[in-house]
């Protein structure tokens, strides 16, 4: 189980490092169309947890805890997460929101030497914020190293790319790495910043991993990642309304 973090902020790293390479790409000049205002990404609750206790008899099986957390993550048409992970011994830091289908997202990322970047999916395109060092990483063109806090608006090829964006995507490559066999039969219970969660860990004990679900809804609700490769992410607003909006024009730089 201790993939399932890692899994998910990886392919995030790297499509944010592919569109910012398409952002600089010569082949499409990028316009500066664009409504609405910015959109902050989501922070999930990081409140401290209480500790685990094993439930006397009344808990679900374990495989069925999983099977169901899992078949409510993939249906939901909207979701949130935010934590970091470790990553090859580098730090990354993410804030997502977004809908299952792909076409609307607002990420924040930050990878340890590689920058920080940010990535606005909408209906009118596809938006790019990034640190100085981030632009640098990508061999941005000087006019967009010194974007300050602006966003680029990614030629339309990129469009074909917000796919990857899906929350359906990460929540498949996450749960992808685990199943029923590597989850211990053991299901114990948790508070997770005021929700009651069941608790499955991996049979080696969940400083392998583990797998928060809320007993209410039978919501993925955290993850965390191993010892040897640390992170946590927190899961929030399921199937809710998230609000995102393209950055307004005035936030937007214009390459031409």
């Amino acid at each position: 189980m201790k993939n399932l973090t890692t899994r998910l902020v990886a392919v995030t790293g790297a499509f944010a490092i592919t569109l910012g390479a398409a952002a600089c790409s010569k082949s499409d000049t990028p316009t500066t169309t664009a409504g609405g205002s910015s959109s902050a990404g989501a922070t999930a609750g990081s409140s401290a947890s209480a500790p685990a206790t094993t439930d006397t008899g009344a808990a679900p099986k374990a495989a069925d805890i999983l099977d169901k957390a899992k078949s409510n993550a993939l249906a939901a048409t909207s979701g949130a997460f935010a934590g970091d992970v470790d990553q090859n011994g580098k730090k990354i830091t993410i804030d997502f929101k977004g809908t299952s289908d792909g076409k609307t997202a607002d990420i924040a990322i930050e990878m340890e030497g590689d920058g920080k970047a940010r990535v606005i999916s909408v209906a009118d395109g596809v938006f790019i914020q990034g640190d100085a060092t981030f632009w640098k990483k990508q061999g941005a063109p000087a006019k967009v190293q010194n974007a300050g806090d602006k966003f680029i608006k990614a030629p339309s090829s990129a469009g074909a790319m917000t796919e990857s964006l899906s929350l359906k995507s990460f929540l498949e490559k996450a749960f992808g790495a685990v199943t029923p066999a590597q989850v211990s039969a053991t299901v114990t219970s948790q508070a997770v910043g005021g929700v009651d969660c069941w608790v499955l860990t991996d049979k080696k004990g969940a400083g392998e991993g583990a797998l928060y679900v809320s007993k209410d809804k039978l919501e993925v609700v955290r993850f965390t990642g191993s010892k040897s490769s640390p992170g946590q992410l927190d899961f929030s607003q399921w199937n809710a309304d998230l609000g995102i909006k393209a950055p307004a024009a005035s936030q937007v730089m214009s390459l031409s």
